[in-house]
């Protein structure tokens, strides 16, 4: 599978409401590499995610609307996404044991829950450990 890194750089889709959060998310993303784009809602996020190819996703699991990060999840899902998925919520453990669940079941692959408030520090060690493992699936193989 090749990944847009190899095109154009590493990108990061951030499906948050809140703009201080995408905001936080945002520029720490930049700071290790990736180049961010923003969706607020389910609907942005689809169509982002149909227009763009992206290597990694954070999503908030509580999204304003009637569609939640859940139903991002299905979506995500059904449109066979193969990015790994940061979840950066509020959740309680429940949820988060329950969403996890979800994403196994439809094939997504979540690499971390971190939760609200943010956590920067395990942002920044999550976002810079997905960015070396997409260079490292980049580099040329040495066999």
């Amino acid at each position: 599978m090749t990944s847009s890194y190899e095109q154009d750089g590493a990108r990061l889709l951030i499906i948050e409401d809140d703009a201080m959060q995408h905001g936080l998310i945002g520029r720490i993303a930049s700071s290790v590499g990736f180049t961010p784009s923003v969706a607020r809602t389910y609907e942005e996020a689809g169509a982002q995610f149909r227009a763009n190819k992206f290597d990694c996703i954070t999503l908030d699991l509580s999204l304003s609307g009637q569609r939640s990060g859940t139903d991002v999840l299905h979506m995500l899902g059904d449109l066979h996404c193969k990015a790994p998925i940061v979840i950066v919520s509020g959740a309680t453990g429940l949820q988060l044991q329950l969403t996890s669940s979800i994403a196994r079941s439809l094939k997504l692959t979540i690499c971390e829950s971190i939760p609200k408030p943010l956590d920067l520090a395990l942002l920044r060690k999550t976002l810079t450990k997905v960015m070396d493992s997409l260079k490292r699936a980049a580099a040329p193989s040495m066999a």
